[in-house]
């Protein structure tokens, strides 16, 4: 089992202006208390189509199926992108999750990184089209840093496409994985933390 969800703490990076998450505990008649104040897309989290379509499902109508997957941990050699010529020729298993290993699992935490690498639109057009259920990225957004129109985003979750955001894949290898990852039950949430983990499938 390897766990590939970022702790939210002190290091834990925001996309700018969000606000960061404050964690603050208590101690008093014999137990401890904490207090949390976070963004619903705080650390290793999962974006339900409400994210950006004000009519659709929120992350608790989703069924909770959904986030028990087969999925592939491919590598991504380009620095920059996600591109649709390093996924042709890729077999995709409809109803499967993909999650993209790039250069962001090794990004220093202290900071946010504005070159991160991305998802082209027209990759993120080629996953729907194979009929994903989940994409999954090892750093805050699917879309180039910047890009105000939310490409991704919106072909992604306007397909109903679910999308893991912030995973940490250091420790894991490119394969065929099964992927748990089931996130906070919050009313009406448009995205929420999750606890994701991978299970190698020999």
């Amino acid at each position: 089992m390897i766990d590939i969800t970022r702790t939210i703490g002190p290091d834990t990076v925001v996309f700018p202006g969000d606000a960061a998450p404050f964690i603050s505990q208590t101690h008093r008649g014999g137990y401890t208390l904490s207090e949390l104040t976070l963004n619903s897309h705080s650390g290793t989290h999962i974006d339900a189509p409400l994210h950006f379509f004000g009519s659709s499902k929120s992350l608790d109508m989703i069924p909770v199926k959904r986030f028990f997957l087969d999925a592939d941990v491919v590598a991504i050699k380009s620095q920059v992108a996600v591109t649709v010529a390093e996924l042709k020729g890729r077999r995709i298993d409809p109803g499967q999750a993909i999650l993209f290993k790039t250069k962001n699992s090794d990004l220093p935490r202290n900071q946010f990184h504005e070159d991160f690498v991305y998802i082209k639109p027209d990759a993120a057009e080629w996953l729907v089209d194979t009929g994903v259920s989940l994409v999954g990225i090892d750093y805050l957004s699917p879309d180039r840093y910047g890009d105000t129109d939310f490409p991704v985003h919106r072909t992604l979750l306007g397909a109903g496409v679910l999308i893991l955001e912030d995973i940490d894949l250091r420790a894991v290898s490119p394969g065929r994985y099964q992927l748990v990852c089931l996130p906070i039950k919050i009313h009406q949430a448009d995205g929420a933390p999750c606890r994701a983990v991978l299970r190698r499938l020999v």
